[in-house]
Parts: structure tokens; sequence; C-alpha cells
């Protein structure tokens, strides 16, 4: 599940951009942020498209246990996991020295405003559900909805993070995405049916 949603995402986010340039070519792509030596795993001219951590919503946390399944019988099964994913979004246009022609600096540039087009993507359209993005039902039926939000973190968070990734810093922006539910239903006990009468004797 979370392939698939960071993958729908990356088709959405690609989609926009093919609008916003006039061209055909994927300029999202769902990767990591660095290499184990310290480079970038984003290709040069993309977008990168990375998770970085995982947090457990506890604020709606689902607390029954017992579920009626379609034949009219109580079932016993986990409470659902409800995940928020936070991801960053990172422009890798970083031909400083002018290369194929472009003048120092232009890629940078360039870099900054393809990250803005996506800024101006989830501003427009935050919340994505079946009915609103026909993709999302295809790519995964399971997920039912997700929120897109703004997330903004520290100097010193954000020093700590490319410190960690060990990779230097490219421009960037972070994003929370709200709320991936995981059920497997795996029953704890055997169905039994549900209570209809009590008889009390005396």
């Amino acid at each position: 599940m979370l392939h698939t949603a960071l993958d729908f995402l990356a088709k959405e986010m690609n989609a926009y951009l093919e609008v916003r340039n006039g061209m055909v070519g994927d300029k999202v792509v769902l990767t990591n942020v660095a290499t184990e030596n310290g480079g970038w795993a984003i290709p040069n001219d993309h977008i990168g498209l990375s998770l970085i951590n995982i947090e457990e919503e506890r604020v709606f946390k689902e607390q029954r246990t017992a579920f009626k399944n379609e034949n009219g019988q109580t079932e016993h099964y986990n409470p659902e996991v409800k995940l928020n994913l936070y991801v960053l979004v990172t422009a890798n246009f970083s031909n400083a020295e002018g290369a194929n022609g472009a003048e120092v600096g232009e890629d940078y540039k360039e870099g900054l405003k393809q990250l803005s087009y996506i800024i101006s993507f989830f501003q427009g359209k935050n919340v994505f559900t079946n009915d609103n993005s026909p993709l999302l039902a295809e790519t995964d039926p399971t997920i039912q909805k997700m929120v897109i939000e703004l997330y903004s973190y520290s100097f010193e968070q954000l020093y700590n993070f490319w410190t960690v990734v060990g990779a230097k810093y490219l421009p960037s922006i972070l994003y929370r995405i709200r709320l991936i539910k995981f059920q497997e239903k795996r029953s704890l006990e055997s169905p039994r049916g549900l209570i209809t009468t009590i008889d009390i004797e005396c």
C-alpha cells in the first residue's frame, strides 16, 4: 500500500507537470534521497519523491475489536492501523557548472520553478479520493482517501535531516500524507453469531 500510494502521487504530479511544462516525460521519480556514498540518488533534472518517515495516527485510532461481517456474524480482529506518511519532494537541478549549454545557475532556477509547480499542484488539490481521482481506484482500490498537508520544519531539523542523509542540501519541500489505513482482518477467534435474545432462568 505504501508503494502504490506514492506511485499514484508521482503519476498525478507528472501529469500536472506535463501540462505546465508543455512537454511529455516523467520529471517526478519515486526514489531515495541519497546513495550510500553520499551522492544524490535522484537523477539530475528530475524531482525526487521520497518517503522519509512513517507515523501512527493515534488521535483517530479505532479501539473496538468486534466487527459484524456480511453474514451477520461477529468477528474479532485487531483495529486498523492509520498512518501518516512524510514525503520529501526534492528538486535535483544541480548543473551549477553550466554544462549542456546552460548558463551557470539556470538549472538551479529551473529546479525552483519545478518545485513551485509542485506546490501549486497540492495547493489546488490536496484531497484525493476514488471519486475525484479515478487513477487512485485503478492503482489501489483499498485506499479510500488521502489528505496532503504541507509540513514545516525548523532549520535545525532541516540540518539534522541532511546530515543524517549524508548528502548536500537540495531545494525541497516536506508533505504529510494522512491517513493511510491498514486492516488485515485476520480473525482473532472463530466467528460467532450476534446476541439476539437473552434468556433469564430463575
